[in-house]
């Protein structure tokens, strides 16, 4: 009876998945008009399809013709999703999946970048096990809007330079354009703040090759 019910929730359940994951691509990228709170997953899904281009690139920084996310299967290597936010043809932002161990959980999330290739347009966290009031508050707002602006490339250094967390607050260690690399901590959070820094580390790497043929400097 229980396996038969839990089959006859299978649709939605795999539905809720899927628009939530829609919807955390759509808020890393920051649309121009924010959404509102109570869409409908039909909604967010047709918002998603209006205004987000999904494509498939391979280790070396190349688009893979033909090839969509849900094409990269598991034991796949070399293959990574991207996402296109795209207004009237312009495009506004690019965003990737980010993923790895906390202190308790793996921690799941997107990062945006803009079409610079080098600023940070927005961050979600929205699958986590971490300490509620602790590492938890990655999914908070307060915490992923203090990621807006920073740099994952340095000018000065001409190198990738991955966004880390710090043990407190930025401005007590760093000052010009070394800050535009970090950010805060939270408080008695420190292994979540590494998992985050090391996951960050690992992903804004693996997408490197894809946006150093995007700058024009």
């Amino acid at each position: 009876m229980l396996s038969s019910f839990y089959e006859g929730l299978r649709p939605r359940i795999e539905m809720n998945a899927d628009v939530e994951v829609k919807r955390n691509i759509l808020k890393a990228v920051c649309l121009k008009e924010p959404l509102p709170g109570n869409l409908s997953n039909q909604e967010y899904i047709s918002i998603y399809r209006n205004k987000i281009e999904e494509l498939v690139i391979d280790a070396q920084g190349n688009v893979v013709a033909g090839k969509k996310p849900l094409d990269i299967k598991d034991g796949m290597t070399g293959l990574y999703p991207l996402y296109i936010y795209k207004d009237n043809g312009r495009i506004i932002s690019y965003a990737y999946p980010i993923y790895g161990f906390g202190l308790w959980s793996t921690m799941y999330g997107y990062l945006a970048i803009e079409p610079d290739a080098i600023t940070v347009r927005g961050i979600t966290f929205y699958k986590e096990g971490e300490t509620p009031g602790l590492g938890a508050e990655i999914e908070k707002d307060w915490f992923q809007n203090n990621f807006k602006g920073k740099k994952i490339w340095s000018l000065k250094e001409r190198k990738v330079m991955p966004i880390a967390l710090v043990k407190g607050k930025v401005k007590d260690f760093f000052e010009g354009e070394m800050a535009e690399h970090y950010v805060d901590g939270i408080t008695a959070a420190t292994l979540t703040g590494k998992g985050v820094t090391s996951l960050l580390d690992k992903w804004i790497k693996t997408y490197e090759p894809f946006f150093s043929k995007l700058r024009k400097i």
